[in-house]
């Protein structure tokens, strides 16, 4: 609680530095409150627009408040911003099956496979779902 209470304290300080807030919320995920991992990482998305970690992160504490939705709108965010990263596609490929949408799912596995071709979750799930 320390950690949060200093956290806190430089966001108060500094409000317009995404990294707190960011920061905060990875903090609360350890605590294990999702309310307010979510409520931190809108915050640091909202300071900054272009803070991919925090998408991510938003897309996965999403994923897990049952907000598929959301969460693959995060994770898309995240991928506009950082198109090089593997694991944003992936994240969003795994919701996407979950949710059931298996062409969107495929679509984002093969983007894993042409940034990171020996990635092994994205192939182990394309020889399961038979997306070859």
């Amino acid at each position: 609680m320390e950690a949060v209470a200093q956290l806190e304290e430089a966001m108060r300080l500094d409000p317009n530095e995404a990294e707190y807030p960011y920061k905060l919320a990875l903090a609360w995920n350890e605590l294990g409150d999702l309310a307010k991992t979510i409520a931190y990482l809108e915050k640091a998305v909202f300071i900054n627009p272009r803070h991919p970690r925090a998408w991510y992160n938003l897309g996965i504490a999403r994923n897990s408040t049952g907000d598929m939705q959301g969460a693959v709108e995060a994770l898309s965010r995240a991928e506009s911003i950082s198109p090089e990263n593997p694991e944003y596609p992936y994240a969003r490929a795994t919701i996407q099956l979950q949710a059931g949408n298996r062409e969107e799912g495929l679509q984002a596995l093969r983007r894993v496979l042409e940034l990171a071709p020996n990635h092994p979750g994205a192939n182990q799930i394309l020889r399961q779902v038979g997306g070859f």
